[in-house]
C-alpha cells in the first residue's frame, strides 16, 4: 500500500506535539496487535426548529459499537468537504444510505488501511482500520463536535432563508483541520491538549494553539489518497 503526504504530515505533529508515536491511538510498541476495532453501525442527520423563526439546528450523529481509539474531522474550503475520520473502526453488516439537510448535500463513506510503521524504517507493518465520512457542502456551515462514548455529534445552526446564508456561513478563512482522541477521556474535567491546524488554500501549514476543552486530541495516519 502507498503511504500519502498526508500520514507524513501527520506523522511530523505527533512528533511536534512531543508524543511517543507508541501511545495513544494505536497502543504498544512494536508490531504488536492492532487494537480491537469500533464499529460504525449508523449515520442519522436530524433537525429542529431554531430560536428563529428561519432557523434550524441540525445534528449528525455518528452511532458506534464500542468507540474509536480517535477521530479527526477537517473542513476543506476549496472543495468544499467536510470529513471524519474513525481510527480503528470498521463498518457494521448494514449499509448506511447517504441523506441531506442543508447545507449537506450528502455523504460519502470509503474504509481504508493504515500502517502506523510505515515512515519508521526497520519496523514491521502494523495495519489499522480507517473509516472516512466525507460530506459534501454548497455551503459551510459552523459546527461543534462532542462525543460520549458510543455516540459522536456534530451540531449547527442554518437559515431557512436565503438572503440570510451569510449569516451562518463560516467566514472566508483558513482550512481546518482537528485531531481528536478518545483513547484517554476519564470525563468532562479530563485534560485536553488540542491545536488547531489551519493551512491556506495553497497547503501552506500554519500551527496554532486553541483554548483547552474536555476532550484530548492527537494525531492521526492515513493512506490512500494524495
Amino acid at each position: 500500500m502507498k503511504t500519502s503526504s498526508r500520514a507524513r504530515r501527520n506523522l511530523g505533529i505527533l512528533t511536534m506535539l512531543g508524543l511517543p508515536a507508541t501511545v495513544g491511538i494505536f497502543g504498544a510498541a512494536h508490531a504488536q496487535p492492532a487494537v480491537q476495532n469500533a464499529v460504525l453501525e449508523g449515520i442519522q442527520i436530524s433537525s429542529e426548529e431554531g430560536e428563529k423563526p428561519d432557523e434550524k439546528l441540525i445534528t449528525c450523529y455518528f452511532i458506534f459499537r464500542d468507540k474509536p481509539t480517535s477521530y479527526f474531522y477537517d473542513i476543506n474550503r476549496k472543495a468544499k468537504t467536510l470529513v471524519f475520520e474513525f481510527n480503528d473502526t470498521e463498518m457494521g453488516s448494514s449499509p448506511i444510505p447517504s441523506q441531506s439537510e442543508p447545507p449537506i448535500s450528502g455523504f460519502e463513506i470509503e474504509k481504508k488501511r493504515v500502517d502506523k510503521n510505515a515512515e519508521i524504517r526497520g519496523l514491521k507493518p502494523e495495519w489499522h482500520d480507517l473509516i472516512e465520512v466525507t460530506f459534501s457542502l454548497d455551503n459551510i456551515p459552523v459546527i461543534t463536535v462532542n462525543d460520549q462514548y458510543n455516540i459522536i455529534t456534530f451540531t449547527y445552526k442554518w437559515t431557512t432563508n436565503p438572503e440570510k446564508i451569510e449569516e451562518y456561513a463560516m467566514e472566508e478563512k483558513k482550512n481546518i483541520f482537528v485531531p481528536v482522541s478518545l483513547a484517554t477521556v476519564g470525563g468532562a474535567g479530563a485534560a485536553a491538549l488540542a491545536y488547531y491546524f489551519l493551512r491556506d488554500d495553497d497547503e501552506e501549514k500554519v500551527q496554532r494553539p486553541i483554548p483547552i476543552d474536555d476532550r484530548p486530541r492527537r494525531e492521526r495516519y492515513t493512506e490512500g489518497d494524495e
